[in-house]
This record gives C-alpha cells, sequence and structure tokens, in this order.
C-alpha cells in the first residue's frame, strides 16, 4: 500500500515531513493517515538528530484539506462517535508535545483537520498565493472541530475572533490570518519551502521557546483585558449565544456547541476546554443534522460527477455558440452563465428596447464582480464581447446549441420551435426552458425531438446552483449528455430527470405552496404560516415565496398543475390575489405591503378577498404537519413515477430547487427521521380530517410496509 507522507531528515538537522497522498488530488485527515502519522511521531521522538521539524505537502495548492468525509460517514453509532472523538485529539496533542520547534509550511487550502494539524505545530507560515485558504468550515456540515481547534484556535487568535471564526466556519486569506495571529509570517511563493525552512532555523539559533503557554495550568485564553476580564468574558459568551441562536433558530446545534467548548477553556484552562471539546464532538456527530449535513456534502460532491447517461462511451457535442430565445430575466441570466465561462451567444428578442435591457441586465452582474474586485473592467469588457443580439433568426444558422426562454405557454413555446428549426442545423440541440410544461408534449413541434429536451434554471441563474434537466420521450441520450455538460462548464449542479407537467421541483414547490394558501383560507395568519415554515428550517416562508415569484405566475404554475394533477392540485385560492391586481412585490401589492421596493408588514386587507376564509386560528404544529406532509407525499409521488429516479436527484433538487432545510438532508431524509410508517400514518389522518389531496402515495405505503430507510 503506497504510503502517505515521508520523512526525511536533511543535512542541517531538519526533519521535513512530506504530505502527499499518491492516489488522491488532495491530501485529506484518515485512518490511514493518522496510524502512519502516529508511526513518523514515535520515530522523531525517538531520533535525537532532530532539531526541527517542517510539517510541508507535495500537493499544488493544498496543505491538508480537511478530514474524510467518508470517514464521518462511517461513524453509525454512539459508541463509534464517542470513541472516534477521544481518539481525534492523540495525533494534535503528539505533535504539539513534541521537544522540539515545528513549523507547517502551509501552501494552499488548509482547513478543519489540515488547520488543526498546522496549530499543533509552534509556527505557521503561509505561502504569499491566492490559492491560500485557512479555516475552521466544520459547522458548514453540522459538526466542529474535533481535534483541539477549539482550543488551539482561541488560543491564539482570543475568545472573540475564535467564536466568529469557528461559528460562522470563516475561511481566511494569508493576510488576514496573519492579521489576527493565526498564522506567523506569509512567505514568498518561489522556494517556499526554502524559506520556511529558514524562518525554523532562525527561531531555533534565537533560541526561541517552542513551548506553548497554554500549557501551563495557569495560562487563560485573552488577547486583550476585556477577555481576561471575568465579567466582560461572561458577556461575550452571553452576547455570541443570543447572536447564535438568532441565526441558526437552534436548528444546529455544533455552533452553541462550540460556544460552550471555548467558555470551559476560556474558564478552566487548555486541558479541560480539550475535555469539553471531545464530549460535546461525539454528541454532535451523532446528531440528526450533522448526518443530513454530511450526507448533502457527499451528494453534492456526486453531483459534480453526473454524467447523463451509464453509456460513458457517448461523448458530449461539441457546444462552442449558443442561441439564447429571449432577453427577459431567465434569458439574460442564462445567456451571463454562458458567456462567463467562454460560450459565444446569440441573444434574440422581438425588439432593440428588450435586448437593450437583457444586456445592461448581464452587464450589471459583471458590474458588481468588478466592484468587488473579483473581476477587473477589462475582463469584464472581454467577456462581454462573446454577446451578440439580434432581431431575427439568420445568425442562429451556426449556433452548436439553442436555449429557449420565452413565455411560460405551450403553443407559444411549440410556435417558436417550428420557427428556430428553420434556421438551426440538423445537429443543433433545442432547450426549452420550462418549469412546469411537458417536454414531450413540447417536442411535437420539432422535426428532430431526439435533439429537444427540457431545462429549468432557477431564478437568479447567476445565484441559483441547480439545473433540471427533463429528458422527453425520445430525447437522445448525446443530448441529455450535452446539456449535463453544458450544466458543469457554466457551474451548475445538474439534476436529470424524466418528463411529466411540473417535473420533479415545480411539483414539490407547488405543493408546498397550494398547502400553504389552503392554511390561510382554513384560518391561519400570513405571519404564522411564514414564521412556521420559516421555524421548519426554510429560508422564506410560503407566503413571501408567493409575493417573491409573483401571484400571477403561481396562479399560471397552479393551473398547469391542477389540470395535470387534478386530485392533489388546485389553483382558485392563487386566483383569488391576481384578480385583485396584487401580484406580489413586483407590483408592490401582494400578502405584504411594500414601500420602496422593501416589504414592510401584512396587508391585512388582504384576508377580506377570501370569502370561505375559516374564523379559526391555527397553530404553527399543524401548519407544519400539513404542508411538510403534502409536500413530501408529493416526492413520494414523483419517485414512485420515476420522475425523479435516485436519491441524489430527490433530495438535491428541494434543497438546491426550493430551500428545504439543507441541514435535514433533503425529503427523504426528513422521511426516514419521522419514519416511513409514521408519514403514512399521519397523512391518513389528514386524509381522514381534509379530504383525499392527503391519500398517501403508494411509494411511501410500499416504503412503510417494507420498512424501508432511505438514507442511511
Amino acid at each position: 500500500m503506497a504510503k502517505l507522507m515521508q520523512l526525511k531528515l536533511d543535512g542541517d538537522g531538519i526533519a521535513h515531513l512530506i504530505l502527499d497522498n499518491p492516489d488522491e488530488r488532495v491530501n485529506v485527515l484518515s485512518a490511514l493517515f493518522i496510524e502512519e502519522f502516529l508511526d513518523i511521531l514515535s520515530q522523531i521522538e525517538k531520533d535525537g538528530r532532530i532539531k526541527g521539524l517542517i510539517l510541508e505537502s507535495a500537493k499544488p495548492g493544498v496543505f491538508v484539506a480537511g478530514a474524510d468525509i467518508k470517514w464521518l460517514k462511517s461513524l453509525k453509532t454512539a459508541e463509534d462517535c464517542r470513541s472516534f472523538a477521544i481518539n481525534a485529539h492523540v495525533p494534535f496533542n503528539r505533535l504539539e508535545d513534541l521537544k522540539m520547534p515545528t513549523i507547517a509550511a502551509i501552501n494552499g487550502v488548509c482547513l478543519g483537520g489540515g488547520l488543526e494539524l498546522a496549530m499543533a505545530c509552534r509556527w505557521r507560515v503561509a505561502l504569499e498565493h491566492k490559492s491560500v485558504q485557512i479555516g475552521l468550515p466544520e459547522i458548514k456540515l453540522g459538526v466542529l472541530p474535533g481535534g483541539g481547534g477549539t482550543q488551539r484556535l482561541t488560543a491564539l487568535v482570543g475568545i472573540q475572533n475564535a467564536l466568529q471564526l469557528a461559528c460562522a466556519g470563516k475561511t481566511l486569506r494569508p493576510e488576514e490570518a496573519l492579521r489576527l495571529g493565526l498564522i506567523d509570517a506569509i512567505l514568498p511563493s518561489q522556494g517556499f519551502v526554502d524559506e520556511a525552512k529558514k524562518y525554523l532555523v532562525e527561531k531555533i539559533e534565537s533560541g526561541t521557546d517552542y513551548r506553548r503557554p497554554w500549557h501551563d495550568p495557569d495560562y487563560r485564553y485573552g488577547v486583550n483585558q476585556e477577555e481576561k476580564n471575568p465579567e466582560a468574558r461572561k458577556k461575550i459568551f452571553e452576547t455570541s449565544r443570543q447572536l447564535t441562536l438568532k441565526q441558526t433558530k437552534g436548528h444546529v446545534r455544533s455552533p452553541m456547541k462550540i460556544i460552550d467548548a471555548v467558555e470551559t477553556g476560556a474558564e478552566k484552562g487548555f486541558r479541560a476546554g480539550l475535555l469539553a471539546e471531545q464530549a460535546v464532538f461525539a454528541e454532535v456527530l451523532c446528531s440528526p443534522e450533522a448526518r443530513g449535513l454530511v450526507d448533502l456534502f457527499l451528494m453534492q460532491n456526486a453531483m459534480t460527477k453526473v454524467y447523463g447517461s451509464k453509456d460513458r462511451s457517448i461523448k458530449p457535442a461539441d457546444v462552442k455558440k449558443v442561441g439564447v430565445l429571449g432577453a427577459g430575466l431567465m434569458g439574460s441570466g442564462i445567456a451571463h452563465s454562458l458567456i462567463a465561462v467562454g460560450k459565444k451567444v446569440v441573444l434574440k428578442d422581438i425588439s432593440e428596447e428588450a435586448l437593450n435591457r437583457g444586456v445592461q441586465s448581464i452587464r450589471g452582474i459583471f458590474n458588481q464582480d468588478v466592484q468587488k474586485g473579483r473581476m477587473s473592467e477589462t475582463k469584464a469588457n472581454e467577456i462581454m464581447s462573446l454577446l451578440e443580439t439580434t432581431l431575427d433568426y439568420e445568425v442562429f444558422r451556426d449556433v452548436d446549441m439553442v436555449i429557449e426562454a420565452v413565455f411560460e405557454d405551450m403553443a407559444l413555446k411549440q410556435k417558436t420551435v417550428r420557427e428556430v428549426e428553420k434556421y438551426i442545423q440538423k445537429h443543433c440541440i433545442f432547450a426549452s426552458n420550462t418549469s412546469s410544461l411537458a417536454i414531450t408534449e413540447l417536442a411535437k413541434a420539432s422535426e428532430r425531438p431526439e435533439n429537444f429536451i427540457g431545462t429549468h434554471y432557477f431564478s437568479p441563474v447567476n445565484r441559483m446552483p441547480l439545473l433540471e434537466i427533463i429528458k422527453g420521450g425520445k430525447t437522445s441520450e448525446l443530448t441529455v449528455v450535452t446539456a449535463v455538460s453544458i450544466a458543469h462548464a457554466t457551474r451548475k449542479l445538474p439534476i436529470v430527470v424524466n418528463d411529466c407537467y411540473g417535473f420533479y421541483t415545480t411539483r414539490a414547490v407547488g405543493a408546498y405552496l397550494i398547502e400553504a394558501m389552503r392554511c390561510l383560507n382554513d384560518g391561519a395568519d400570513v405571519g404564522v404560516i411564514d414564521s412556521a415554515m420559516m421555524d421548519y428550517g426554510f429560508p422564506v416562508g410560503p407566503i413571501t415565496l408567493l409575493d417573491e415569484v409573483g401571484h400571477d405566475v403561481g396562479a399560471h404554475v397552479l393551473t398547469i398543475m391542477k389540470q395535470a394533477y387534478p386530485e392533489r392540485f388546485s389553483d382558485e385560492l392563487t386566483k383569488v390575489t391576481v384578480a385583485d391586481g396584487r401580484l406580489g412585490r413586483k407590483n408592490g401589492r401582494g400578502f405584504y405591503v411594500y414601500e420602496g421596493g422593501k416589504k414592510k408588514g401584512i396587508d391585512e386587507t388582504v384576508y377580506s378577498l377570501f370569502k370561505s376564509r375559516e374564523d379559526r386560528k391555527m397553530v404553527k404544529e399543524e401548519i407544519v404537519e400539513r404542508i411538510v406532509m403534502n409536500l413530501l407525499n408529493e416526492v413520494g409521488f414523483c419517485m414512485g413515477e420515476n420522475i425523479v429516479t435516485n436519491l441524489v436527484d430527490a433530495e438535491m433538487g428541494l434543497v438546491f430547487g426550493i430551500g428545504f432545510p439543507p441541514f435535514r438532508g433533503g425529503p427523504l431524509h426528513a422521511m426516514d427521521e419521522i419514519g416511513a410508517g409514521r408519514v403514512v400514518e399521519t397523512l391518513s389522518q389528514l386524509e381522514a380530517k381534509w379530504g383525499s389531496r392527503f391519500k398517501a402515495a403508494p411509494y411511501i405505503i410500499q416504503a412503510a410496509k417494507d420498512h424501508k430507510v432511505f438514507c442511511r
């Protein structure tokens, strides 16, 4: 088995521990890594020739990227988690306890366990390069630093800085890390390891003490008098807990546990802090939100490898130039995503005014990048030069792909298909961007249905990572593979679903919105509905979401859903506000009052529009149960009908498409947490009270009979 690291002793008595996993692109901490590392530490402890140690990486741009997430995934029981937490400290403590000067030469990504490894060295120096990222992002996986990171970070940068960094999972560039005291120097990239050795040798020759001050039992954290003052320190922790609770709403426990561990170390010393970290680390590793977020991370990685076909011999077509039809919000967003990665785009609309608005919208996105220093103005102009505008189809004769983003209307879209196909080449792929219309039906207007595919971009396109790709009844594998390759090229996360009206994500969000509207009609208040679903973990409530997307859009989509699935969907309630001229934020009239584009509060007059509204109050628990169960049930229908074909697409489609709470892992993780049997039982109770729309999907009924666990 290949070694993950090598120890070399140079002629000056400096040992170089070179980290280099030959089978992977990056170095990560794993059980094998720790085993090898401890063996080498034993060698170092016994070798009297060694005057100092440098930890360095042979991976360009990467020191250690953190722990192997699959390692965390393998922990199945509470005992597994406790054992892992106890053993996690051993290698870092052994490194820190070496009787010699040590230095970490950080040449790139240094995150999570990688930073904990570096912090166990006496000094840390970083390469002067944009590839260097330093931080403890474990919080994003629902866990916390478990290798002593909560304590060493606090000892190095102070209580307030440590809490801000660890509780937010913030990543630092070298300059900021140096300012905080997390690293000791930034060294030039030319001869970086030699410079790191020079830094270490200077420390050795000057007799600088390599022992850590926090090993003294009387040592207490604090970089200023405020942090060293017991009363002021108490206030720091109180404020941190209040802010954290406000941000997390208590859904993810790891930020609070970080605060607990840091406070223990601040009050009782470093060793007590390590023990506190072990205890909370074990507890958090076993939590459902940690398991959900770890799975989410692995699923997101899996999405980057989606190909679009089991047959890897099918290679994607070469798409150099794309025609985009429609310069509105979606069309301009799609055009931006394409030129941003070097694709030539010709943008068509029916008027110069519409084209100008689209171009200005695209330019505006790049201007923001320029203002934030992410791009030079010269680069922005260079990218914009890839964009061409037109009022006719003549320039579509040499495009390799067309993405149509006209109004969501079957007749209009089919008319557009017929017009375009008079000009495009036979090999050209035609993608209809739609949120609800069946692709197989749309493709009936095409003379080349094998080249026809559906794309469902999410708004705003430049910020939403998901792309739902819909395979029509006659769509070829080559077309699917090419559409997926475009998704990857434009940095989108693709899910490939089979065809039906609404596909997967729109059916799910439709179920979410319509049940919220039914709760409203049954007596629930607007603010209570939104608050209930945000408490569940959605980024915005369903009523606010309807205001944001537009009541006319919501009513139009739900009309399509009603026609396709009349037993579960309806559009009457959404039509009520449209009839009153309420379109939401875009015209300043919705369920909420808007002033200057800002939401000010609930418009109480909206209730009078719902003539059948019940005079009763609904508690949050009832609202959440109805909306979540309706949503999960629709997921069950989509799974059973083979619209969505795998776990990853089911989970990621709703997390990234409609904002399903990521800490819950996705809808199937949520079903696992409840239990399929309990889901069926609850749906049965809701059906008895509210009607047949809650009739459980056969897929979920079968899962309950089989005692199926979806995700573990």
